[in-house]
């Protein structure tokens, strides 16, 4: 199902626009400032923004800027609705602008629009995610761009190289530590911990570096 975050301010209208999606046969996630946004979009996937521009902590095309909005379709609904404005909303990265007052019909239409422009999420995450910069320690993945230490990046760009294959920790130990010897250590399990709590959506259930019992470790994109 189409997942949907509302941003907006207005309680009654916000409702609203809620109910009416819900029944559109959307899935809908309604909040109204910009840091309760920031908070959803840090932590959960979505289709597509529907965003007001006057909220009470900031201008709503911030979200546009966003490090995971990537890959998520964007609807500008405003009062702002002067030519110039409209404009200016585009130009920031909105992906269409429908100013208030509105039909909710017109609404529809634009958002299934919006959804066939969309690409498919595996198709976005292999052209998005998951990239690593050597010039500046980083890896972008689902909760952004992340600073990497050099042994964090090195052991990334290790497990980049082999997704989806279980490497062991015999292995990790010599090709990305350096070990000649193996000592017993844990410090791997200390270095996937601290990588999960950056990288992963809910660390505490990994999607994507995960620890294969008696096995090793595996790298899922």
């Amino acid at each position: 199902m189409t997942r949907l975050l509302l941003v907006e301010d207005e309680v009654a209208l916000g409702d609203t626009i809620r109910l009416s999606l819900l029944k559109m046969g959307f899935e809908c996630e309604w909040v109204k400032t910009l840091k309760e946004a920031r908070e959803r979009l840090n932590h959960e996937a979505f289709d597509l923004m529907i965003l007001d521009r006057n909220l009470p902590d900031g201008e709503g095309t911030q979200l546009l800027k966003h490090p995971r909005r990537k890959g998520i379709m964007a609807l500008i609904l405003s009062s702002k609705s002067g030519v110039e404005e409209r404009v200016e909303g585009l130009r920031r990265g909105a992906d269409d602008y429908l100013p208030k007052p509105f039909s909710f019909k017109e609404l529809e239409a634009r958002i299934h629009a919006l959804i066939r422009r969309r690409p498919a999420g595996s198709e976005r995450q292999a052209a998005e995610l998951w990239n690593l910069r050597e010039d500046a320690l980083t890896l972008e993945c689902e909760t952004g761009e992340v600073v990497l230490t050099p042994l964090e990046f090195k052991f990334m760009k290790y497990m980049l190289e082999r997704k989806g294959t279980i490497v062991s920790k015999d292995r990790l130990l010599r090709d990305v530590w350096g070990f000649s010897f193996l000592p017993k250590t844990r410090t791997i399990d200390y270095l996937i911990t601290q990588l999960r709590k950056r990288i992963e959506l809910d660390p505490e259930h990994p999607k994507h570096l995960l620890t294969i019992r008696g096995a090793g470790v595996k790298f899922e994109p």
